[in-house]
């Protein structure tokens, strides 16, 4: 900070060498690798690399194409790689990747990395573990500090942050030293440094450390920057938190400043496009508010477009020579001037659109209420009621951090009920966040109070609960003090103001917060600096975690000059804000304009507006000199001759000489530099000419000169333009030159016609980029020529030797014996070198055919012949392959087989016979079907009659093979059949109810699976038999007639042989019955436990005539004189006894007629049989 109005204020320090420094390093760097060369720019260095070198100035430098890291370019025909990265793993691995690429595509590169701002020894090992650390040379840019405005530089380390406060990683502290190194050389020593943090002190340490290596370089200079105040962001996370209010601000929060500038989107330009302003002090629009509170801005803008309206209005009034000036000095002024007004008054208004709705106005309400403590509550169900709505995660997170800080730890119960209200309604993934936070002590949760518990329990049953609520809060405050709150009390960060705090004309730095905070680092700064040190600060020293720092340079602060060095360089570890920003100017503003430079690692930033008059030209004041020379030495003149006495006249012939000289010496240097003003128009108006030539040669748009500059100016910039257009078109020449070796050397080689391009003509860059891709295509084509040539060759090659063929042709030579690179690549010759593969591999595949169909014989031989094993194991059946020397040892066998097939021709025809009989019962022949093969049945054993059965071998096994799923599935239903008869079989055999082991309830759910399986196949079948009968136009036949004919024949013999089954089971019950209506019953079943008195049967039978009555099994029949009788023992039999247990044929039954006499005796037992039933009424007439 320097004071104002003092003739010592000091010459801000030029902070333009920084960037120049940076811009000659990295040119020396890629000068380092000589020739075309892509560069790759990682995507947080891209806009850093904007402010330092253009595109044109790497152009210049053999800079070919610019891509990012996250993407590479499908193919480049550059052979120099360059990265131009940070240094990270992921990022060492892409490149190792791209290396790795090109060595297995055989393409030769040279790679190398310039890291910024330093190479770590992690990237070292990544790159040797990948393979590739050999391959690559690794420099560093110490690209430290980028220059952003007039009182800001930035480290532009985004990582930082997290790096250090979260990771822990400790990789930047030496960058940071090294950039305080840097200062310290180029701008002299620093008169003293103070600091506040952990990692301030190691970055200080380091500092000096490096010092003391290079032996002080910057000592024998002269200081320019007076204090140095270091200061890590975890020192003030309140700032950080709470809403900004100032423009520059809330530009950044709603169209975020990179690197110093902002795109304006369409809802600010008020058209189609984006426009990309960079926000420093050259725009006078923007160096006026940017500190400014938010509700001043738009009266300065009103303000500021009546003047520029009032500065147009002017001209109305002007002559011709005045409204020349002013359309040569002011109107391209007021145009820009004119342009970034309606810019600022579109951002604005979207500002406004996005801020000033009430949910802002509720969340600045809430912000200052917990700064200033009250409100607790209220605040906590602002906070809940901004997460249920989901309105900004971040801003709720933002406010929950705020809460925290400010409150020393969020109570349990809002911790768990914030926590599980934002999980739900922005998703568990954010588990980690709250992780993150609360280790950074972003976000923590209280620990349970100590004191007051017994009364706030008493007094909270006394009231209502909202009052509990507060009467809760009122405990917890007082139990548990927070640290920011006592630290804002004893710094005064709160201000106490009567009424309204005036925004437009503020007396603290609280306006950057609408009056209701003072930023603690800023307060703290301002602190240190008035006390010179942090004597009487011990207390919020203590509070803020110590580690605190103060020490001077005595060379330094022992020079009388340093009085006057004013200049502080506040450093902010981790990022500062665009309010602590705002707040540092009001700062140096107030204590008589001492300017306040900070270098934020973190933050972009811009610089204030920078005003004072223009300094009269050094030329004009000499230009008074000679003049007041002129008039003294004329004065002198007079005085002399006055003294002397010369008349009058003799004065004026002198005076009249003086003044011929003066003219005549005049009048020359008019005429020289008037020669020279024709010389160099002359040499505008053949710059002009000559580049209007070049530019229709090079296919640009037309040069156009700045009129408002200078001759000079003009001829100097129309001449650098013709040089650097010539060596475009030298460039452009040379390219299409080297492009048209190279398209000559592929159209040789691939036999294609070449690019059509005017060699005398200069190639447009569209040209020249058409002609890339051009060459680009054919060297792909060339590649995947080469390839398959390489490929098709290898497999030629092979196959001539398997089939042992040699190359009889030119082309077959050529292809097997010349060299790969030699071999013309041209579409005709990789069609015959397909087709000369295709016929290798048919001749190839025949042979394999042949050596199967050889093989198949041999082993069906061996099986008719009944070969024994010893020998089958040593025949050349099990040689592999198909070379023609396997073929020929193949059908060596097979003849010496078929030899001995002649000589054992019975047993081989039995043998075959065995086979055919086998496929015949796959097939389901009918018996007619197998006597239709008449040689079948033959005995004269011939070589005719085995030529016979061989081909009845060959068209059963063809037919067979081809319906043998439909065969399987006819077997498959046989198979079911069976079993669901033998079921049925069981289904009749009494033992199958003593049910040991379950297994009758396994029959029932077998046959009931087997008939839902059956009905299934056969609808399956029908489906498939109908389907190959319309394919074949034949029939199907299974045992000599139609399958489903088969099926029904099936099923009806199963119901035949059930009725029958069924109607002698009928006989044998009626036949049993009238043994019994004759002779009486017999015990079916033995008595299974004895009984005292005598056994009374269900039936009793009254013989000779006697009533049978016994409709209860337990009755008894008592007889005419009142006896019982009881069952006989053992019953007589019928008179046709001996024939009652034989089966009768269900025709003989019918046909035989009852005997008459046992007709009406029997009329009961005829009635049971007619299905009537038989009771005691039914005998009541009988008599014995």
């Amino acid at each position: 900070m320097a004071f104002a109005g003092r003739r010592d204020v000091p010459e801000p320090p030029d902070f333009g060498i920084l960037k120049r420094l940076a811009r000659d390093q990295l040119i020396y760097l890629l000068e380092q690798l000589p020739g075309k060369k892509d560069l790759f720019i990682e995507a947080d260095l891209m806009s850093p690399l904007d402010r330092i070198a253009s595109v044109s100035i790497l152009k210049q430098h053999d800079v070919d194409k610019l891509y990012k890291v996250e993407t590479r370019p499908a193919l480049s025909a550059s052979d120099q790689f360059c990265f131009l990265v940070r240094p990270r793993i992921k990022t060492m691995r892409y490149i190792a990747d791209i290396v790795n690429a090109d060595k297995m595509s055989g393409r030769s590169r040279k790679y190398k990395i310039i890291f910024s701002p330093q190479k770590f020894y992690a990237c070292e090992m990544v790159l040797e573990e990948e393979g590739v650390f050999g391959d690559v040379t690794c420099d560093e840019w110490s690209f430290y500090l980028l220059p952003l405005d007039e009182d800001i530089i930035s480290m532009e380390l985004p990582e930082f942050f997290r790096d250090y406060f979260l990771e822990g990683d400790h990789r930047w502290i030496n960058s940071v030293a090294r950039a305080l190194q840097l200062l310290n050389s180029l701008y002299g020593p620093f008169g003293k440094a103070y600091g506040i943090g952990r990692c301030a002190k190691m970055s200080y340490e380091l500092w000096r450390d490096l010092e003391e290596e290079s032996e002080g370089d910057g000592q024998g200079r002269k200081p320019e920057i007076g204090n140095v105040f270091l200061m890590d962001r975890d020192t003030d996370y309140v700032t950080a938190l709470c809403s900004q209010v100032v423009y520059e601000g809330l530009v950044d929060d709603t169209f975020r400043i990179k690197c110093g500038s902002v795109d304006f989107g369409p809802d600010v330009t008020s058209s189609d496009k984006s426009i990309k302003v960079l926000l420093n002090a050259q725009d006078k629009v923007f160096s006026q508010i940017r500190n400014e509170h938010f509700s001043s801005v738009f009266g300065f803008l009103s303000q500021k477009s009546r003047n520029l309206q009032a500065q147009y209005d002017r001209r109305r009034g002007m002559d011709i020579k005045q409204m020349k000036n002013f359309v040569s000095q002011e109107l391209k002024g007021l145009k820009q001037e004119h342009r970034l007004l309606s810019l600022h008054i579109g951002a604005c208004e979207s500002i406004m659109k996005k801020k000033t709705k009430q949910d802002f106005q509720e969340m600045i309400k809430a912000e200052h209420s917990l700064l200033e403590g009250f409100d607790i509550r209220e605040s906590t169900s602002f906070i809940e009621e901004h997460v249920d709505r989901q309105v900004s995660p971040i801003e709720s997170l933002r406010l929950m951090c705020l809460l925290s800080i400010t409150e020393n730890g969020l109570i349990p119960k809002d911790y768990r009920s914030l926590k599980t209200q934002y999980l739900q309604s922005y998703g568990p993934e954010h588990l980690l966040t709250f992780h993150n936070l609360k280790r950074i002590g972003l976000l923590t949760e209280q620990s349970a109070g100590e004191t007051l518990t017994a009364v706030e329990s008493k007094v909270s049953k006394l009231v209502t609960d909202r009052a509990a609520g507060k009467i809760t809060d009122a405990f917890n405050s007082l139990a548990r003090k927070s640290n920011f709150r006592a630290i804002s009390k004893k710094l005064g960060l709160i201000p106490r103001v009567d009424g309204e705090y005036d925004l437009k004309m503020p007396r603290d730095m609280a306006y950057v917060f609408s009056g209701a905070y003072v930023p603690l680092s800023c307060k703290i700064i301002e602190q240190v600096l008035e006390r010179r040190g942090w004597l009487g600060l011990e207390e919020v020293v203590r509070l803020l975690n110590g580690n605190e720092f103060s020490v001077s340079d005595s060379a330094v602060e022992d020079n009388p000059a340093c009085e006057s060095q004013r200049v502080v360089l506040a450093v902010f570890l981790g990022g500062c804000t665009f309010s602590e920003i705002a707040a540092l100017r009001f700062l140096g503003k107030e204590r008589a304009n001492e300017r306040v430079r900070e270098a934020s690692l973190n933050r972009r930033s811009e610089r204030r507006a920078q005003s004072g008059a223009v300094a009269m030209r050094k030329s004009e004041v000499l230009a008074a000199e000679a003049v007041s020379c002129l008039n003294r030495a004329m004065a002198a003149l007079r005085d002399i001759w006055e003294e002397i006495g010369i008349p009058e006249e003799q004065r004026l012939e002198r005076t009249d000489v003086v003044k011929k000289h003066i003219k005549s010496l005049l009048d020359m240097m008019v005429a020289e530099e008037e020669s020279l003003k024709e010389r160099l128009l002359k040499s505008i108006a053949l710059c002009r000419k000559e580049l209007d030539t070049l530019c229709r040669e090079l296919q640009l748009d037309p040069f156009e000169v700045e009129e408002e500059s200078t001759i000079l100016q003009m001829e100097k910039n129309l001449r650098t333009r013709v040089e650097v257009m010539l060596k475009q078109k030298r460039d452009r020449k040379q390219e299409l030159k080297t492009l048209q070796e190279q398209d000559r050397d592929l159209c040789d080689i691939l036999c294609t016609a070449p690019f059509c391009i005017d060699s005398n003509a200069v190639p447009s860059l569209e040209d020249l980029d058409r002609y890339r891709r051009h060459l680009a295509s054919l060297t792909a084509e060339k590649e995947q020529r080469r390839e398959e040539f390489v490929s098709s060759k290898r497999q030629i090659i092979l196959l001539m030797e398997e089939l042992d063929h040699t190359p009889d042709t030119s082309f077959e030579r050529d292809v097997v014996c010349e060299d790969e690179e030699a071999f013309c690549l041209s579409t005709d010759n990789i069609a015959a070198l397909q087709n000369l593969l295709q016929q290798l591999e048919a001749r190839r595949s025949l042979n394999e055919a042949v050596c199967t169909e050889l093989r198949s014989r041999i082993v069906a031989l061996w099986e008719r012949l009944q070969v024994p094993v010893e020998e089958r194991e040593s025949s050349a059946v099990h040689v592999t392959g198909s070379r023609a020397k396997t073929r020929k040892a193949l059908q060596l066998e097979v003849d010496h087989l078929e030899e001995l097939k002649l000589q054992n021709m019975k047993s081989v025809i039995q043998a075959i016979r065995a086979e055919l009989a086998d496929y015949w019962d796959k097939c389901f022949y009918s018996q007619e079907q197998r006597e239709g093969f008449s040689p079948y049945y033959d005995e004269d054993y011939t070589e005719t009659l085995l030529e016979l059965h061989d081909a009845e071998v060959a068209k059963m096994k063809s037919y067979y093979e081809t319906h043998k799923d439909l065969f399987e599935a006819v077997q498959k239903w046989e198979e079911n059949w069976k079993l669901f008869l033998e079921l049925e079989r069981k289904a009749t055999d009494p033992s199958r109810f003593a049910n040991r082991g379950g297994n009758l309830l396994k029959e029932e759910k077998q046959r009931a699976k087997l008939q839902k399986t059956l009905s299934k196949l056969q609808e399956e079948l029908e489906s498939r038999v109908q389907a190959w009968e319309q394919e074949c136009e034949g029939t199907f036949l299974v045992k000599g007639q139609q399958f489903m004919e088969y099926v029904a024949e099936q099923w009806q013999l199963y119901r035949l042989e059930k009725e029958k089954e069924k109607q002698e089971r009928h006989l044998k019950k009626s036949r049993q019955i009238e043994a019994e209506m004759m002779y009486g019953s017999t015990p079916r079943t033995p008595i299974k436990r004895r009984v005292l008195g005598p056994h009374t049967p269900g039936k009793v039978r009254k013989l000779n005539g006697t009533s049978i009555s016994s409709a209860t099994p337990n009755s008894t029949v008592r007889s005419a004189f009142g006896g019982t009788i009881y069952h006989s023992p053992t019953s007589r039999l019928p008179p046709s006894g001996g024939k009652f247990g034989q089966a009768r044929t269900p025709s003989r039954v019918a046909a035989k007629p009852p005997r008459p006499g046992y007709r009406e005796r029997n009329k009961e037992n005829m009635s049971q049989l007619n299905g009537t039933t038989l009771s005691a009424r039914t005998f009541k007439g009988f008599q014995v």
